[in-house]
């Protein structure tokens, strides 16, 4: 019978971890009106109201590049750019204190005949910091048109394809891991591109304490090994770390 000292043990840490993610998921909503709030102002081009979204510093930066009306004309016209038609939250990352939240999501963006931009999809990465209480946008960042990512030909592991004579670097966000037979296949992307990286099967990478949590996706990660001799989008890992987000 399980004593009652243990049972109250038990009974405080599920409550405690159910306050967290009750924490957490309050405040990724918050993000989201924010997000929406800013957009909504964004559309109508009411500039005091964008402003007033931003972080102290952010505002103030703005502020001294839109003093002439015509940088204030053009400020509207990116503000509206940036506004997605849809969007979807794809994943959240906060800083240790809690006080910093990056939401990056897919947005579906219209076309823009004053900036000759066609309808897109973009993932979009937006920054948020916690100021007296309220969350602030920090960045908008616009990261990669996703329609047009430059890709591997095809995603065939070959170890007589690496180029052992050259010995490099490449650093990225993984995508995805997948853990075939005889090898695991990394998906990273760098900038524009999507990188296959190939590395030891899954039994080899637990041998040697490889942690592979460290390889899930969204984490940031270093690898180091040889290139691919033809197709520069492959990479045969040798070694590899997490690097923080």
């Amino acid at each position: 019978m399980i004593s009652q000292e243990l049972l109250s043990m038990v009974i405080g840490l599920f409550v405690s971890v159910l306050v967290v993610d009750t924490a957490i998921a309050q405040n990724i909503a918050e993000l989201n009106r924010t997000y929406d709030a800013y957009n909504a102002a964004a559309k109508t081009g009411d500039v005091d109201k964008i402003l007033s979204m931003y972080t102290a510093k952010t505002r103030k930066d703005i502020q001294r590049g839109i003093s002439k009306k015509e940088d204030r004309d053009f400020f509207i016209i990116m503000k509206r750019a940036e506004v997605p038609e849809s969007y979807e939250v794809q994943h959240t990352v906060w800083d240790r204190n809690g006080k910093s939240g990056t939401l990056y999501l897919v947005a579906q963006l219209p076309a823009m005949p004053e900036i000759e931009r066609p309808r897109m999809r973009m993932e979009m990465m937006v920054t948020f910091i916690k100021e007296k209480g309220k969350w602030k946008i920090d960045l908008v960042t616009p990261l990669v048109d996703l329609d047009n990512i430059k890709r591997p030909k095809d995603l065939t592991f070959n170890p007589d394809d690496a180029d052992t004579e050259k010995f490099g670097y490449i650093s990225g966000r993984i995508i995805k891991t997948e853990f075939k037979e005889g090898y695991t296949l990394v998906i990273l992307r760098v900038m524009d591109e999507e990188h296959a990286v190939f590395l030891a099967a899954k039994k080899v990478l637990l041998k040697a304490e490889v942690p592979l949590d460290d390889l899930n996706p969204w984490n940031m990660h270093e690898f180091g090994g040889h290139p691919h001799k033809s197709d520069n989008l492959k990479f045969f890992a040798k070694e590899g770390k997490r690097i923080e987000n």
